[in-house]
């Protein structure tokens, strides 16, 4: 029944013209994309290739070219915007390939310019923008021996940081250099070219692209720690997005945007019950958006990426490009994905003998505690369509929150410390309800939580009503929002969370904000399939391989002594796999200059914890009945062999 109801509202949206075929009538295989038999970091690529993950062609490119409303800046001038030392397009293939995008053709349907993999044009009150799609962060591609294998859901290895630093250097520079100046201008305005009109334009523009970078900065005691390739603070971003627009005339009410973390990969995150690397997003009934979990959740995720709106009116009037059907529709889209088996046709057999004894290891250090679903729920299977990931969490230190000693895991901390210590004006909230059970009001102070101000921005924005519609067909869009994401959603209503092993009622937390921060004062375990094509590793991609996340951390002692220990550095950039260690092929800087060295010694970088095999972090002990007894023991290493044999298991996953 519930179908049905969908359908029909689907319908009515489809005659307002809400949905739209944006793949075309046909798609090519490769879904379009551009191979490169080599580029600037030496990798190559002779075709594409797709891996089977339960989406054809047509879901692929429908997933590239749904705008969710984002507004980047000014379509035109992106289009024909030049790099900043020279004419070619800052567009250009082999520019936009050095940041990690994926290229594609111009036979797109909806892409007719051929912008990389995520990069859409997206119209809003008459204006069209380059936009991000969900694709631009969560699709990848990884290389071996000449093939290039697309992942859909995929963490992107892409530098965004380091294209909108560089988008703000050609801005400048065209700015300042009359003829290319010119040369954007009349591709921009045509004949309606006026010198002075588009020369304010583009200080316009780059007024905000220079702004949000300076925003943005990832500093560290006032010096900058840059994410490189694969790594975003979004969390920080998007605060800062918030707070800006609650307090438009205050450049200074913003915070550091320093704790980068991979880009999650996207497969079974319909099906969590938390989501996000500190479980912040509660998949059913969380403060962003109330039960709408998936809606508000993807709401605040656009915010942070360019979509225009405005906290400054009154209640139920917050103007915003959000594109609401298209949210939902592209979280409908994602249950089917699933995730990549290991292709033993390009990347060579698996051992399975040898993958045997890795799952003796994983089982001896009770590796699936933390990632596969605890208290006894049914045994995972990622070919499931119903289905339902109950996450597990595990307590990390964040001071004035949770102490040192509570801290078993000792990964980087950032991370969590920013999302529950930020705080920023409040601005046009202040005075506003911030809490989400009307049992508990707790109005918002003239300074309060950076987390807070989000989640009441999220709910305002998801109130916008669209004028341009006639009231009828507002009612049944809103209807069709209302209904398609409640019955859509496959998390029941969430009742408990998990955190090292123990059961936390979630009805506890309730107007406890002690035991509220607490329990985001944590990092999430998710199920490894697919772990392979997901490299770096730990939440802030501070470990380059598998086969180092098997070994411990460097301590002064261990160089002494050269024994084995994770890499203090090495470098990003590179597509090319190492199906052996199962990562990124770690080059040489020197050979190419271009790829980002990551130090693990720079704050938010730390590559320490989660050392369970290595025999330095303590895991839980259990009683008979399989509940946490409080007490803890560490575990003797495992050796070079039963490393390379856990490596070789989760291969299989």
């Amino acid at each position: 029944m519930k179908r049905i109801i969908i359908a029909l509202l689907f319908t009515v949206t489809h005659m307002t013209g809400c949905t739209y075929v944006n793949q075309g009538f046909w798609v090519d295989s490769d879904r379009y994309g551009i191979a490169m038999p080599i580029d600037h970091f030496g990798d190559t690529a002779d075709e594409i290739v797709y891996l089977e993950q339960n989406w054809d062609r047509f879901d692929s490119i429908w997933f590239y070219t749904t705008s969710q409303g984002s507004n980047f800046m000014p379509y035109d001038i992106f289009l024909h915007l030049e790099q900043a030392d020279n004419t070619e397009l800052f567009r250009s293939n082999e520019n936009m390939s050095r940041f990690r995008y994926l290229l594609q053709r111009d036979e797109v349907f909806d892409n007719p310019d051929g912008l990389p993999v995520g990069f859409v044009k997206n119209t809003y009150e008459g204006s069209d923008y380059v936009g991000f799609t969900c694709a631009a962060c969560h699709t990848n591609q990884i290389n071996y021996k000449g093939v290039g294998m697309r992942i859909d859901g995929g963490p992107t290895l892409a530098d965004m940081e380091g294209m909108l630093l560089d988008i703000e250097q050609a801005l400048a520079a065209t700015l300042h250099d009359d003829e290319k100046r010119e040369r954007l201008g009349r591709k921009v305005m045509g004949d309606d070219y006026i010198a002075f009109d588009f020369k304010q334009q583009l200080e316009k523009v780059l007024h905000e692209r220079k702004e949000y970078n300076r925003v943005n900065s990832p500093l560290h005691n006032g010096a900058p720690v840059h994410y490189g390739y694969s790594r975003l603070d979004a969390f920080g971003r998007i605060f800062n997005r918030i707070l800006g627009h609650l307090t438009p005339n205050d450049p200074l009410n913003n915070n550091p945007a320093n704790a980068p973390v991979s880009y999650p990969f996207l497969w079974d995150t319909p099906q969590h019950d938390f989501v996000q690397w500190n479980g912040i997003g509660n998949n059913h009934d969380d403060t962003f958006g109330g039960f709408l979990g998936p809606l508000g959740r993807n709401t605040g995720e656009v915010l942070g990426v360019f979509a225009t709106f405005d906290l400054q009116k009154g209640e139920n009037q917050f103007s915003s490009s959000v594109s609401k059907i298209n949210l939902i529709r592209l979280e409908r889209h994602l249950l089917s994905l699933e995730s990549p088996a290991w292709p033993e046709d390009i990347l060579g057999t698996i051992d399975q003998d040898k993958a045997a004894e890795g799952r003796k290891v994983f089982e001896k250090y009770e590796c699936y505690r933390c990632h596969e679903n605890p208290a006894g729920t049914p045994a995972f299977d990622p070919r499931d369509s119903d289905r339902l990931i109950k996450a597990q969490f595990s307590t990390v230190e964040v001071p004035g929150i949770i102490a040192k000693d509570k801290d078993l895991i000792k990964t980087d901390k950032q991370m969590a410390t920013n999302a529950l210590t930020f705080t920023g004006k409040s601005g046009s909230f202040k005075g506003r309800d911030k809490s989400a059970s009307k049992n508990c009001p707790d109005p918002f102070k003239e300074q309060d939580s950076a987390a807070a101000l989000l989640s009441a921005a999220v709910p305002a924005v998801l109130k916008k009503r669209d004028d341009d519609k006639n009231a009828f067909l507002q009612a049944f869009q809103s209807a069709y929002i209302f209904i398609a994401t409640l019955l859509d959603n496959p998390v029941p209503r969430v009742k408990e969370r998990y955190i090292d092993n123990v059961e936390v009622s979630m009805k506890s937390l309730d107007c406890n904000a002690i035991a509220a921060a607490q329990s985001l004062a944590t990092y999430k375990g998710r199920p490894l399939n697919g772990i392979w094509a997901t490299a770096p590793y730990l939440h802030n991609g501070s470990v380059p391989n598998l086969y180092e996340l098997f070994i411990p951390r460097c301590t002064e002692e261990d160089l002494r002594n050269g024994t084995e220990c994770r890499s203090q550095t090495f470098t990003l950039g590179s597509r090319e796999f190492d199906p052996v260690n199962v990562g990124y092929e770690i080059k040489s800087k020197n050979e190419y200059p271009g790829l980002f060295e990551f130090d693990t010694r720079l704050p938010s970088n730390y590559n320490t914890g989660h050392e369970y095999a290595a025999g330095r972090t303590p895991v839980a002990v259990f009683d008979e009945q399989d509940k946490p007894t409080g007490e803890f023991k560490t575990l003797p290493p495992i050796n070079a062999t039963e490393r390379m044999q856990l490596v070789e298991y989760l291969k299989t996953l």
